[in-house]
């Protein structure tokens, strides 16, 4: 892994409620990933954004976009290690046109484009506190689960003793890059937009199927069901060893 990636970072330490003390940006020093979009009716998840500023990004007229990614952290500052599962709508803030496709495709040229996180489960009590309180994730307390052949990953999301989903993306070739997204979440009446850095070996597909999600029973999962996601992946990504630094959000934006 590139040990220059974290060098010159100025670092800010908050204290959280609990007297734990975190260091910004978070740094993720080795962890790995898949991800897979699914198709979903632009007005069910319009619905799940939580203001009309927020528009979905389209695939087509009508046709949205629904994202499910499981991240494992192996090893990150001022964090034990933990396991995370994202359910996510892919959004623009304000567009002045909403031009569909585009956005996913080329994320670096739509400043205003990212990820509004809808579900986000984590593995441990410290990732959901420190999640919760400096960027108002929607983490609740889960069982995160990863298995894998030579051919794919599967990442299995259980909680209450109810299955919500489980995830699997075929392996594919990688090499050596770098992706910035962002995130859009809720706090304090705010809408927060926050930078992700990440740079690591991934590989990414797109329209070629290769991904497949099965839903539980658990309330989360009623929830998806009733938005009726396509079963076949508009895009994959797998990604085997990554590094990453979480930045404390970048702007507050009115959510009216």
């Amino acid at each position: 892994m590139d040990k220059t990636f974290f060098a010159g970072v100025n670092i800010e330490q908050v204290e959280l409620a609990t007297g734990a003390r975190i260091g910004l940006p978070l740094r993720y020093y080795d962890w790995s990933g898949i991800m897979a979009h699914f198709p979903v009716s632009a007005a069910a998840v319009r619905n799940l954004l939580p203001s009309n500023k927020l528009k979905p990004v389209q695939l087509v007229p009508g046709t949205a976009i629904l994202s499910l990614a499981a991240m494992e952290y192996r090893q990150i500052s001022d964090l034990a290690p933990y396991n995370e599962f994202a359910i996510m709508v892919p959004a623009v803030y304000e567009p002045m046109v909403n031009i569909p496709s585009l956005p996913l495709l080329f994320p670096q040229s739509f400043k205003r484009f990212g990820f509004y996180v809808h579900h986000l489960p984590v593995t441990t009590q410290g990732a959901c506190d420190c999640g919760v309180e400096i960027w108002g994730f929607p983490k609740i307390i889960a069982q995160i689960s990863f298995e894998e052949t030579n051919q794919v990953r599967r990442c299995q999301l259980q909680a209450e003793g109810k299955d919500i989903v489980t995830l699997e993306v075929e392996k594919m070739v990688t090499k050596g890059r770098a992706m910035n997204y962002r995130t859009y979440t809720v706090k304090d009446g705010q809408l927060l937009k926050t930078l992700i850095q990440a740079q690591g070996r991934f590989g990414i597909a797109r329209f070629r199927g290769g991904a497949s999600y099965a839903l539980g029973d658990h309330p989360i999962a009623e929830e998806l069901r009733a938005l009726g996601m396509g079963e076949t992946a508009v895009e994959r990504l797998y990604a085997p060893q990554m590094q990453g630094m979480l930045h404390p959000a970048g702007e507050r934006l009115p959510l009216i």
